[in-house]
């Protein structure tokens, strides 16, 4: 239990905006994993907190969250799995973004590791096309 609620705390300082106070909550060494296209600022293997740290801000920079639910929170050992949807309104295109997701959190000595998001990668890859780029 005590796993699952560290990832709450990180989910409350990520979305009020509070990244210092997430990144205490992530080991030096963690690594970040959001798999997609290249054209979304948030997909990639990030590695260490000044990488997350760049997430973090890429994040920011690019979506404006309208809407983040956790609705099941499930724990084995050192990992926690939270499964949810989101509303995102992306900045650069000024569209609106559904999906549902799974995050994996990978804990040690009270510290999240590893991060890895499963969400619909395609619906983020279109909504980061412009208009004349679009894809039918």
């Amino acid at each position: 239990m005590h796993n699952i609620e560290i990832v709450k705390k990180y989910f409350s300082f990520f979305l009020n905006g509070e990244m210092g106070k997430a990144l205490e909550l992530i080991d030096e060494n963690a690594t970040w994993t959001v798999k997609g296209s290249a054209n979304v600022p948030t997909v990639g293997l990030w590695k260490g907190k000044e990488q997350i740290n760049i997430f973090f801000e890429q994040f920011s920079k690019n979506f404006e969250p309208k809407e983040f639910n956790m609705l099941h929170y499930l724990t084995n050992e050192d990992k926690v799995y939270v499964v949810g949807n989101f509303t995102h309104y992306v900045k650069p295109t000024q569209k609106v973004i559904n999906s549902d997701w799974l995050i994996e959190f990978t804990l040690s000595n009270d510290k999240i590791v590893a991060y890895k998001i499963l969400e619909d990668s395609y619906s983020l890859y279109l909504s980061f096309l412009t208009d004349s780029h679009s894809v039918e």
